[in-house]
C-alpha cells in the first residue's frame, strides 16, 4: 500500500510542475564544458606555446571565446553577454586543468566600469537552439583600455594578443605566440572541444663555433664558446612590437554583437582566408566606422605576404615595414627560440630581402644572413648558426 501512495505522490508532484519549471530544472542540471588540445608546431612534438617544458596549456593561461550563429537573423543564447563584456567575449583562464571565468583577482576591467570585474560565465543559460553555432577561441595577454573616435568620444576595451619583439623573458615569448581554434556545431551544445593551432611561426637557433677548440665529434663543446650573457637578435622583420596580430574569421562579419574598434571590423575575411594571419590591428580616428557611420574604427594592416585584401575588394595601401628587430628567448648558451609572424620578407619595392642574425657575447659580435624568407602558420624552422 505504501508503494502505491508513493507513486501517486510523485505523479501529483509532476502534475503540479509546469513545463517551464521542468525545462528550468533540465537547464540547471547541465554545465557548459569546454575542452581543448594544443597541436604542436609542425615538425615538433615537445614544445608548445603554453608550456616551455612541452605539453599544453598551463594554469594561468588566458583565452577568449566568441560565439556566433551565422545563419540566424536574431541573436541566439550565447551570442550576447548583455553588455557585461566588450564584443560579447567570454574570458577564461586555465585553472586546475579546466577553463574557468576570469574574476576580479585577475585585475581586468572587463565590464568597462573602471573597476576590476569578472567575466560573464558561458553556459549560465540554456544554449541549445536549433541553428548552427560557431565557437572561436584564441589566446590573449593584455587588456587595452582607451578613448577613441572623434574627440575621444568612445570608451573602448579590447582583449588582445600582443606581440613582443623582445622575447628574452619566458612570459613574453609565450605571449607572442598566438593559439587559435574554431569549432562548428549544428546546434548549440553544452560540450564543445576546440583544437588550438599555432598561428605564428617559430625559429629555433643552434649556435656552432668553428675554431680550434671546437670538437665536431662533440657538439656540446660549442657551449663553452659562449657565455650566459650571449644574446641573439634578428634584424629586418615586420615592425609589430606591442601590436595585436589578427587571425581572419569568415564568420566575424555575421556577428550580431559588436563594439566600436572591435572584432568584426578587424577580423572579417573572405572564406579562403579563414584561420590565416591577415595583419595587425590599427585604430584610426579619421576613418568612418562600418557599424554606425561615425568617425573612428579599427582596421587591419597586412604584413608583407599576408592576404591583401583579406576582406572586400580594395587592397590595403598601408603595409607593415620590415624594419623590426627581434630578440630571442634563450634556452641555453647555444640554443635560442623565437616566435615570428607569418610573412614574406620583402623591401618597399617588393624585392626579397633577407633578415640578419646577430649574436652578441660580451665584446664579440657575429653576423649571418637568415636563410629563410617566408614563414607560414604553425611551422617550425630549425636554423644552424655557424660562427
Amino acid at each position: 500500500m505504501r508503494k502505491y501512495i508513493s507513486i501517486l505522490t510523485v505523479l501529483l508532484l509532476l502534475a503540479a510542475c509546469s513545463s517551464d519549471e521542468i525545462v528550468q530544472r533540465e537547464q540547471e542540471s547541465h554545465e557548459f564544458t569546454l575542452t581543448t588540445d594544443v597541436l604542436p608546431f609542425k615538425g615538433e612534438t615537445a614544445m608548445t606555446r603554453s608550456k616551455l617544458d612541452g605539453t599544453g596549456f598551463e594554469d594561468g593561461d588566458w583565452i577568449r571565446l566568441k560565439i556566433i550563429c551565422p545563419y540566424s537573423s536574431s541573436s541566439e543564447y550565447g551570442e550576447s553577454t548583455w553588455g557585461n563584456s566588450y564584443d560579447a567575449f567570454f574570458l577564461m583562464k586555465r585553472k586546475g586543468g579546466s577553463w574557468v571565468p576570469l574574476d576580479t583577482a585577475d585585475h581586468c576591467d572587463i565590464s568597462g566600469t573602471y573597476n576590476y570585474s569578472g567575466s560573464p560565465q558561458v553556459g549560465s543559460f540554456y544554449e541549445a537552439q536549433q541553428t548552427p553555432y560557431v565557437y572561436m577561441a584564441s589566446t590573449w595577454s593584455e587588456e587595452k583600455n582607451f578613448r577613441g573616435g572623434t574627440k575621444g568620444g568612445f570608451h573602448v576595451l579590447q582583449y588582445s594578443h600582443v606581440f613582443h619583439a623582445d622575447q628574452r623573458k619566458g612570459e613574453h615569448y609565450k605571449a607572442s605566440d598566438l593559439l587559435w581554434g574554431q569549432q562548428y556545431m549544428q546546434t548549440g551544445s553544452w560540450n564543445v572541444h576546440i583544437n588550438f593551432e599555432h598561428k605564428m611561426a617559430c625559429i629555433t637557433f643552434e649556435l656552432t663555433a668553428t675554431n680550434p677548440s671546437y670538437d665536431p665529434e662533440n657538439p656540446e663543446s660549442s657551449a663553452a664558446q659562449f657565455s650566459s650573457s650571449s644574446i641573439l637578435t634578428l634584424e629586418g622583420m615586420p615592425n609589430i612590437d606591442q601590436q595585436e596580430v589578427l587571425v581572419g574569421d569568415y564568420y566575424a562579419d555575421r556577428s550580431k554583437i559588436n563594439s566600436r574598434f572591435g572584432y568584426r571590423e578587424k577580423n572579417s575575411c573572405n572564406y579562403e582566408h579563414n584561420g590565416k594571419v591577415i595583419g595587425i590591428g590599427v585604430n584610426k580616428d579619421n576613418v568612418k566606422s562600418t557599424l554606425d557611420n561615425n568617425m573612428g574604427r579599427a582596421v587591419c594592416v597586412p604584413m608583407t605576404g599576408n592576404p591583401n585584401p583579406a576582406f572586400g575588394d580594395t587592397p590595403s595601401t598601408e603595409i607593415v615595414p620590415n624594419t623590426g628587430v627581434y630578440t630571442a628567448y634563450k634556452v641555453d648558451n647555444t640554443h635560442f627560440r623565437m616566435i615570428v609572424p607569418p610573412c614574406e620578407l620583402k623591401d618597399a619595392e617588393g624585392n626579397v630581402k633577407k633578415a640578419k642574425i646577430w649574436v652578441r657575447d660580451g665584446e664579440r659580435r657575429f653576423e649571418m644572413e637568415l636563410p629563410i624568407t617566408k614563414f607560414q602558420e604553425g611551422e617550425l624552422y630549425p636554423v644552424k648558426v655557424i660562427l
